[in-house]
């Protein structure tokens, strides 16, 4: 599911509404654990666009 989830926001990345919803989606369904992963991998390959994003809606899950 998290090699999903990263495809998914690879193409929607352009879209700072749908790159959002489909984080926060994205969480709904990960562990804690992949939670904790998709936090990594999202904050180093989109961290200087969407870095306030990052932290709101990762908050408490960094790692």
């Amino acid at each position: 599911m998290l090699e999903h989830q990263k495809k998914v926001l690879l193409g929607v990345s352009k879209n700072p509404h749908l790159f959002r919803k489909e984080v926060v989606k994205s969480l709904t369904w990960l562990s804690t654990a992949e939670a904790k992963e998709l936090y990594n991998w999202v904050k180093k390959e989109f961290g200087s666009y969407y870095a306030q994003m990052l932290g709101e809606v990762f908050f408490g899950v960094s790692a």
